[in-house]
C-alpha cells in the first residue's frame, strides 16, 4: 500500500459513493442512515451519480453496496452495545470517508472517537468537511499515520488513546490490502488490550474461477488497476481459530443467514451478501 501513502485512496471514495447511492436510491428504511456522506463527495462526483442512477442497479453493484452498508451498520450496532456496557473509546482504523463521528447519535456523546488513516486520504477528507461547513465534533480526533514508519500502538498512544482501558475498533475494507504480518500485528495489539476490547473487521475469502465469484474477481482487478491490489485472503473458520489462539474470548462470523434476518427482512432492493466477510472479535 506504499503507493497510496501520498495519494488519497480511490477505493475509499468508491465506498463513499456506494453509501451515498444507498441514501439516494434505495428504499426505506435504509440499512445505514448516512446523510453526511453526500457532503463528502466532490460536487462533480455527486452530480454524476445523481444524473445516472441506472449505473448502480446492476446485480454486482447492488451486491457490493449491500456489503458496504451492512459492514458499517454491523460495526455501529456492536459499538452501541459496547457503549451501553461502558465502552469509552472508539478507534476507526483506515477510516477513509467514514462519517459516524459527524452524525453520531446521542448515546455516542460520551465516546472519544479517533479516526486513523494515511495522511493523503485524511487531508482530502478535511478539505471536504471544510467545504461542506462541517465542524469536527469535540469528541472526534483525526489521527494521521504513516504506516511505513510509525507503529500503530505508539501512534494511538501519542494521539491520546488510553491503551490501559478497553478500546473498540472498526477496521472495514482494509485487511485485503495488507500483508498477513501487518494484519497479525493489529490483531495482536488488540488481543493485548484490557478485557472487553473489541474489533469489528472485514476480510476477503480466497478468489476462485467459479461463475458466482466473477464479480469479486472484477473488483479485485479494478482495485489493482488503481494501485490498491488485493493481497491477503482468509478462510473464515481458520481465521476464527487463529483469533481465539491469540487470546480473543469470542469471535462472531456474520453469516448470510444472520445478515438476512438482521438487515434484509422485507427488502427487495438489495441482495444479501453471499459470503462470510464480516467478523467481530472480543478480548
Amino acid at each position: 500500500m506504499a503507493v497510496t501513502e501520498h495519494i488519497a485512496s480511490q477505493t475509499a471514495q468508491t465506498v463513499a459513493v456506494l453509501r451515498a447511492v444507498h441514501q439516494l436510491f434505495d428504499g426505506a428504511p435504509r440499512i445505514l442512515e448516512d446523510p453526511v456522506v453526500l457532503d463528502l463527495l466532490p460536487p462533480p462526483v455527486s452530480e454524476d451519480l445523481r444524473a445516472h442512477p441506472e449505473r448502480f442497479q446492476a446485480p454486482a453493484v447492488r451486491g457490493l453496496r449491500s456489503h458496504v452498508v451492512v459492514r458499517s451498520r454491523f460495526a455501529e450496532d456492536r459499538l452501541a452495545e459496547a457503549a451501553a456496557r461502558g465502552m469509552g473509546q472508539y478507534v476507526v482504523l483506515g477510516a477513509g470517508y467514514d462519517t459516524f463521528g459527524f452524525r453520531q447519535p446521542g448515546w455516542a456523546g460520551a465516546l472519544r472517537i479517533f479516526e486513523v488513516d494515511q495522511p493523503a486520504t485524511q487531508a482530502f477528507k478535511r478539505e471536504r468537511l471544510a467545504a461542506a461547513g462541517i465542524d469536527v465534533p469535540a469528541n472526534v480526533q483525526l489521527v494521521s499515520i504513516d504506516f511505513e514508519c510509525e507503529a500503530l500502538h505508539e501512534r494511538l498512544a501519542a494521539a491520546g488513546v488510553r491503551l490501559d482501558q478497553p478500546v473498540f475498533f472498526s477496521w472495514l475494507g482494509v485487511t485485503v490490502y495488507l500483508t498477513t504480518d501487518a494484519i497479525d500485528a493489529v490483531f495482536r495489539m488488540v488481543a493485548a488490550l484490557p478485557p472487553s476490547s473489541e474489533i469489528v473487521f472485514t476480510f476477503a475469502q480466497p478468489l476462485s474461477d467459479r461463475p458466482e465469484d466473477a464479480a469479486r474477481v472484477a473488483m479485485a482487478d479494478r482495485a489493482a488497476a488503481v494501485g490498491e491490489p488485493w493481497i491477503t485472503f482468509f478462510e473464515p473458520q481458520v481465521l476464527a481459530d487463529d483469533l481465539r489462539a491469540l487470546g480473543f474470548s469470542r469471535v462472531e462470523l456474520l453469516t448470510p443467514a444472520e445478515t438476512s434476518a438482521r438487515y434484509f427482512r422485507g427488502r427487495a432492493d438489495l441482495s444479501v451478501p453471499r459470503q462470510i466477510s464480516i467478523a467481530a472479535a472480543v478480548r
